[in-house]
């Protein structure tokens, strides 16, 4: 059975999200069962590209076989990823601080949130720009920490339904980052180095 969420606490398995490919099977497998020929006509993959990256994902549980069926006289096996969505914890950015993929994957993705300003029209001060990146960084990070903790403590998802909880988990991650006054500081000092108006003002 597909779960929600999937915290990884693993630095050798979160080490395997560092390849570009498996990120996208994962990202095919979540929403749909596919099988290896499947993947690898979406992915533009071969079949053993395919076959070599979902063993890797198999064997660390992000994904498994969901059925089998005959095809042309062969079995056809078909997969799906075992979570909704996967977590690398917070707590690995130092355990894998030192390896080269992951820490270019996650540059990449700071540099792509520095980018996605212009897409909410807010443009950066140039001169602030590394003030800015030091400041997102340190931002996701803690969001990432607070959203686990209420994520965990979520102990009984089948009680109250997917969206309720997921609805939950944002609202206590919310109340732990408004606990954490360090946090408040670097939220306050990014709002003004961004020129986001206090929401009073846009009422």
């Amino acid at each position: 059975m597909q779960k929600g969420f999937l915290v990884i606490k693993d630095p050798e398995v979160a080490k395997l999200l560092a390849d570009d490919t498996r990120r996208r099977i994962l990202h095919l497998l979540r929403h749909h069962e596919m099988s290896t020929t499947d993947l690898a006509k979406a992915l533009d993959k071969s079949h053993s590209s395919i076959v070599y990256h979902l063993n890797l994902l198999v064997d660390v549980g992000l994904v498994q076989e969901t059925r089998r069926e005959m095809v042309r006289n062969m079995v056809q096996p078909y997969y799906r990823s075992t979570a909704r969505r996967f977590h690398v914890s917070y707590s690995l950015s130092e355990a894998l601080a030192d390896n080269e993929d992951y820490s270019a994957w996650q540059e990449s993705f700071l540099q792509k949130l520095m980018e996605g300003f212009e897409a909410f029209k807010i443009e950066l001060p140039e001169q602030e720009r590394q003030r800015v990146k030091t400041l997102l960084d340190k931002c996701y990070m803690t969001e990432k920490r607070a959203f686990e903790r209420a994520l965990e403590q979520w102990s009984e998802p089948a009680t109250i339904g997917r969206h309720v909880g997921m609805a939950l988990v944002r609202v206590l991650t919310q109340i732990r980052l408004c606990q954490d006054e360090e946090h408040r500081k670097d939220v306050e000092e990014l709002g003004r180095l961004l020129s986001i108006e206090p929401m009073e003002e846009d009422r």
